[in-house]
């Protein structure tokens, strides 16, 4: 009568632990899935060190332990597969697209503007009536300064100072 006690409590130890896991596919934060795991553990736990299970043989209690780990592993990943993600798809991923601005002018090498900020080194350069952000690679370019394109990089244009004729 008493291991019948001791497998209900481990088994529903485990059955919380599986729970708590599926739960934090909703709940972020890790607290949900982290004990959910230390409750799967506990029960593995029990199983292997417990003195109610101490006269099945070492290979059943083994088993059990191992059954455990892999029947946990594979309900959270048929969770994953084809609950989570088909189900609730739609209601929690985003489907608006933004709509992208209309292409800005294409700026070549060569173009030549007017410092709106300092760039120290980066900053704002106004081409003829179109702004961008950019990168100095002389490092440090007063405001109203004169700058010409040198090159590109992801997210903004590199310009050199143009110095002033003396």
């Amino acid at each position: 009568m008493m291991i019948l006690h001791m497998v209900i409590t481990v088994a529903i130890i485990v059955i919380l632990g599986i729970l708590l896991m599926i739960l934090e596919t909703f709940v972020p934060g890790m607290i949900a899935g982290s004990i959910g795991a230390l409750c799967v553990l506990t029960g593995v736990i029990l199983v292997l060190w417990s003195d109610d299970f101490s006269h099945w043989p070492a290979w059943g209690r083994s088993a059990l332990a191992c059954g455990i780990v892999v029947g946990t592993v594979v309900l959270q990943l048929v969770w994953l597969r084809f609950f989570a993600i088909k189900f609730w798809h739609n209601s929690f991923t985003l489907q608006e697209t933004i709509p992208s601005p209309d292409q800005p002018m294409l700026l070549a090498n060569g173009t030549e503007g007017t410092t709106l900020t300092e760039l120290r080194p980066l900053g704002r350069v106004d081409f003829n009536g179109n702004r961008r952000e950019v990168r100095c690679e002389d490092g440090f370019a007063p405001q109203g300064a004169r700058v010409r394109i040198t090159g590109s990089e992801p997210g903004n244009l590199v310009v050199r100072l143009i110095p002033n004729p003396s």
